[in-house]
């Protein structure tokens, strides 16, 4: 389907990502690790289909895979080594019968605040593509 309003439409799907990872942020601080993980990953996906809109001018495919949203935009390559682990987290950190270990027990402050930087480093190699400035 065709959107109509495409600016107004991408600049929802930013500001939505922005604020996914600004909760990350403060879910570090209060030791919710998981929870900011899973906000890594959900803001590194709505910036990607943000641009997949862009360069589509249609609706994103209904996918959690930020590998699949990568290879189906124009990002860098390098962008790949950056969601391995974000695209991990929406399953592993979500549902407790995906793994052997309750999900929060499994991830540390070191591990959130990697998601954090790698799911920052996403949201600007975007913006570039997007053309958009903070």
């Amino acid at each position: 389907m065709v959107i109509t309003n495409l600016n107004d439409t991408i600049n929802r799907w930013v500001r939505q990502a922005d604020r996914d990872l600004e909760n990350a942020k403060k879910n570090l601080d209060i030791e919710a690790y998981d929870v900011s993980l899973i906000l890594c990953e959900q803001a590194a996906e709505k910036m990607l289909k943000a641009l997949y809109i862009k360069e589509r001018n249609e609706e994103p495919p209904r996918t959690h895979s930020l590998r699949k949203l990568i290879e189906l935009t124009d990002m860098p390559d390098e962008a790949l080594k950056l969601v391995a682990e974000l695209d991990s987290y929406y399953l592993v950190l979500r549902y407790p019968d995906v793994g052997d270990i309750v999900p929060y027990e499994n991830v540390d402050y070191e591990d959130a605040e990697d998601g954090i930087n790698k799911a920052e480093q996403i949201i600007e190699l975007v913006k570039i593509q997007l053309h958009m400035e903070d």
